[in-house]
């Protein structure tokens, strides 16, 4: 029934944004952070990168920056260069996350942005040619008041309960149906993330997104920790849209948590939900389900391993992929 080798194991780089990991302190202000990459990029790249060559893995995903396309560019000098920094570690570009908060977002709320995420989306999908790789995975909009700015601290249990319009998701899949057809002239595709508070993150809205778009040009990146966060089943995601899945975050979770708790900017937030997600394996996913839908339909593509901003990214990554070796892969194979 297959081979546990089809699933290739990544991780997203945002596994070393740990701002204690590179001694810069537990509370540096995101912005610091992201100066701080940009100040020297080929230095923290390399170092990312002989992580996720220490860890025993062999893709990469670029991040949202300061580890994304535009820095790794700015690290190496051009798409010949990051390849090559991939290639002398043993490693390729599995894909490359774009914000779709900003891209899908702002050309929401101004139609004037349109060309500016098409401009964006047709220049990271050259990169991605450039380097053999075909799949951008990208982010989507908040669920809470259906809002681009700031978090809304006033939205409530009721607000996160109740369905997306569908209206708001017609809106949205047509902006991403756009930026399909944008990267599909490079031979690229879209892949949906489903980030926890979204409107694509619940089983239902993920079934609605999927029904909208182009099957062609977007598929799906479903994030396991995040759908269980959200009070989603990510077995039962899988289970129903594997069709359109070429890569997926293999990231566990330890319980639910109602995003209207959540407080603060965007990092305070983040922090919030990070003290729900689990390595790989000891939190409350299925995993063995999960892999026996894998080998039942001969599953071949990307398990991302992400472990957001890792205090030991290393040491994280070969835990989770010890567990895959020892539980999971011997009920693919």
């Amino acid at each position: 029934m297959g081979n546990a080798a089809n699933i290739r194991f990544g991780t997203d780089i945002i596994t070393f944004f740990n701002t204690a990991y590179w001694g810069l302190g537990e509370e540096l202000p995101y912005p610091d952070w992201a100066a701080a990459v940009g100040r020297d990029p080929r230095s923290y790249f390399d170092r990312m990168l002989d992580g996720v060559r220490d860890a025993g893995l062999e893709g990469v995903e670029l991040a949202p920056e300061p580890g994304g396309w535009t820095t790794a560019l700015k690290a190496y000098g051009n798409a010949a260069g990051v390849k090559r920094a991939l290639s002398e570690r043993g490693l390729v570009l599995a894909s490359s996350y774009a914000p779709g908060r900003q891209l899908i977002g702002d050309a929401l709320d101004d139609p004037d942005r349109e060309a500016h995420a098409d401009t964006y989306m047709a220049q990271h999908a050259e990169f991605l040619a450039e380097l053999g790789a075909d799949t951008i995975t990208m982010g989507n909009i908040a669920r809470s008041r259906f809002g681009n700015n700031s978090p809304d601290d006033t939205a409530t249990a009721e607000d996160f309960a109740e369905p997306v319009p569908r209206e708001i998701h017609e809106r949205f899949a047509e902006q991403v149906n756009r930026l399909g057809a944008v990267v599909a002239r490079y031979g690229v595709r879209i892949a949906i993330h489903t980030d926890a508070y979204s409107v694509c993150s619940r089983n239902e809205d993920i079934a609605t997104v999927l029904e909208l778009t182009d099957p062609k040009n977007v598929m799906l990146c479903p994030d396991a920790g995040h759908i269980t966060l959200d009070g989603g089943d990510a077995v039962e995601v899988l289970r129903r849209h594997l069709g359109r899945i070429p890569t997926m975050h293999w990231k566990d979770c330890a319980q639910p948590l109602s995003g209207h708790v959540l407080r603060g900017d965007q990092k305070e937030r983040h922090a919030t939900m990070l003290t729900h997600f689990r390595i790989l394996g000891s939190g409350k996913v299925d995993w063995s389900e999960w892999m026996r839908i894998l080998r039942d339909n001969r599953w071949r593509g990307w398990a991302i391993e992400e472990i957001d901003m890792s205090p030991d990214p290393v040491g994280e990554l070969r835990q989770g992929l010890e567990y895959f070796r020892t539980a999971l892969a011997p009920i693919y194979s």
